[in-house]
Order: structure tokens, then C-alpha cells, then sequence
């Protein structure tokens, strides 16, 4: 699979083409790490004392810009500026790309039947989760208002299908499908983004806003969905227009007390087909104290009135 992509502040970046296998139980990320953490600063990097800061003195400095936001609203429209060196040195829109791995995108309308292809729309949902699973929290730039993102994937429709005969449009190995993807920073305050992923060979499309909501609650940061962002809608033109939408949940960036920042996800969210009448309700459970249960999720298919 290749990747091919450029913005409007950045030379083109181009990937090497290699073979995707198929899907495997936990996937590794086919898109080059966007997740390194801004906490391991380069040698370089120097603090006003001439010293090289470290991971305490970088938490130190951030726990001290939450205390301010103590019983804000929304962090994210406030209008405020992190150092350098807490952030990830890539903009937000090349960041927030919900494509680490474009092969379950392009299967989402393979299977013939539609409990099938509800259930690829919850595998292509699962890859999403990829950066914080694998990676550390980080903060990407914001992006200028006006700035846009584009790239395009090459990769091999080889993805099964999970439930119904599976019905592929190009059934010769070794011959890539395109996936291009185009996003622009449409509001900076609060930061707004509108994104469209398009896979012409195979009629899947997504669209949406990008709007993320923060708050912090004196021991974490609980980061929701703006009221912009209503979830990925995904549409597949080649079984009648079905469209799939796919609400985001509310995720914490906690460990502030124990200076190792992580990501949890605890909240429910929704996929659900108006065509079809089937409607997804997942629940991310929460890790709980005492073990050592993580990014677990369990959830209920069912049909009704969408």
C-alpha cells in the first residue's frame, strides 16, 4: 500500500508500496506513526536554564496551564498557547484522519448481505481507535483557517468479508484501489474542520466536521464531540445510497498524578443505517482501578425504526 499526500503548508510526502494482508485480530497501523510523543524532546531542545527538559518538568509545565481552566467550559475555543515542546510538530488535519487503515474502508459495501455490511462499518470504526491503543497522547498544531490536507492511498482490496458473500468489485490480486482524502480548517476559534474521503472504485464516501470540546475536570481532561462534529456519515453508492452514521464518544486524557498520560474511552455511542433499519449501540467500558481491563468495548445489533 502507498501513500501519497501533501497540504498547502507542506511539500508533497510520498510512501513506498508494499502488500496488505488481510485483516489481522489486532491490525497494526499501515499509515506511518503520526502518535510519537512531543514528550521525548530532541537533544537539542533547551529550556530558558540552558537545561534539556524531561518528561516531569514538561508535566509540571503543562499541570500548571490546566490549573487555569479550572471551571471552563470548553478549552478547546479558549484562545491560549501551549509551548513547543508539548506539541506534536504536525497540523491537526494531517493528524485527525480517520484512514490508518484504508482497506476496511474500501470493504464496507462488499458484503451482500446488510447485517454484513453493518458489521464492516464496525470494523473500519474499530481502526480509528488505533492511535491512542498503540501511541501517546499528544497535541497537534492547530491548523490556520484556510489550510487544507489532501492525500491519496494505493492499497489492495483485500480485506474478507465478515458476514454474507462478499462481492468485489476488482478481484485480481495486485491491483491497488484509490482512496483519496481531502480535509480544510473551516473555523480556527473553535477549531473547525470539514473532511471528504472518497473511494471511486468501490462507491464508499465519507464526510464530516472535525470539532473537538474539552473540559477539565481537576483530574482529567474529558474531550467530547463539538456541536459541528455529528459523527462520520458513511455512504455507499453501490447498495442504494445506504449511509452509515457513526457518533464519537466521549474519551479522558488522564495520569496527570502519576505523570504518564494515556487515553481512556467510557461512553456509549451509535451506528446506525436509515435504509436498512439496523442500528448499532456500543458501550466502551470503563478500566476499571483495581484491574487491568483496557479498551474493551461490548455493544448490542438490533433492528429498528432509524
Amino acid at each position: 500500500m502507498g501513500l501519497h499526500k501533501h497540504s498547502s503548508v507542506s511539500p508533497e510526502l510520498a510512501g513506498h508500496s508494499k502488500n496488505v494482508p488481510s485483516m489481522p485480530s489486532t491490525p497494526p497501523s499501515t499509515v506511518p506513526s503520526r502518535t510519537a510523543s512531543p514528550m521525548s524532546a530532541s537533544k537539542e531542545e533547551k529550556m530558558p536554564d540552558g537545561k534539556t527538559p524531561d518528561d516531569s518538568s514538561k508535566l509540571r509545565m503543562f499541570l500548571s496551564i490546566l490549573k487555569r481552566f479550572i471551571g471552563v467550559t470548553d478549552i478547546a475555543a479558549a484562545r491560549f498557547s501551549l509551548p513547543a515542546q508539548l506539541m506534536e510538530p504536525i497540523p491537526n488535519l494531517e493528524y485527525w484522519h480517520y484512514l490508518d487503515r484504508p482497506e476496511a474502508f474500501i470493504a464496507i459495501g462488499d458484503s451482500e448481505e446488510p447485517l454484513g455490511r453493518m458489521l464492516a462499518c464496525l470494523r473500519f470504526w474499530f481502526t480509528k481507535d488505533l492511535k491512542y491503543v498503540h501511541g501517546k497522547p499528544c497535541k497537534p498544531y492547530n491548523s490556520t483557517l484556510g489550510e487544507f490536507f489532501r492525500c491519496q492511498w494505493e492499497v489492495e482490496d483485500t480485506a474478507p468479508s465478515i458476514v454474507g458473500q462478499a462481492h468485489k468489485v476488482n478481484p485480481e490480486q495486485g491491483r491497488p484501489v484509490k482512496v483519496s482524502y481531502l480535509t480544510e480548517q473551516t473555523s480556527h476559534h473553535p477549531p473547525v474542520s470539514a473532511y471528504f474521503v472518497d473511494c471511486p472504485e468501490k462507491g464508499v464516501s465519507a464526510r464530516g466536521y472535525d470539532q473537538l470540546s474539552a473540559k477539565f475536570t481537576g483530574t482529567s481532561v474529558k474531550v467530547t464531540a463539538g456541536n459541528f462534529n455529528q459523527g462520520i456519515f458513511v455512504n455507499l453508492r453501490n447498495r442504494g445510497n445506504e449511509e452509515y452514521q457513526m457518533t464519537h464518544p466521549a474519551a479522558y486524557l488522564g495520569g496527570f498524578l502519576r505523570g504518564n498520560l494515556y487515553v481512556t474511552v467510557s461512553d456509549t455511542c451509535t451506528v446506525s443505517c436509515e435504509k436498512t433499519g439496523i442500528k448499532v449501540i456500543l458501550e466502551y467500558l470503563e478500566e476499571s482501578y483495581f484491574g487491568k481491563t483496557q479498551n474493551h468495548v461490548q455493544g448490542v445489533v438490533y433492528k429498528c425504526d432509524v
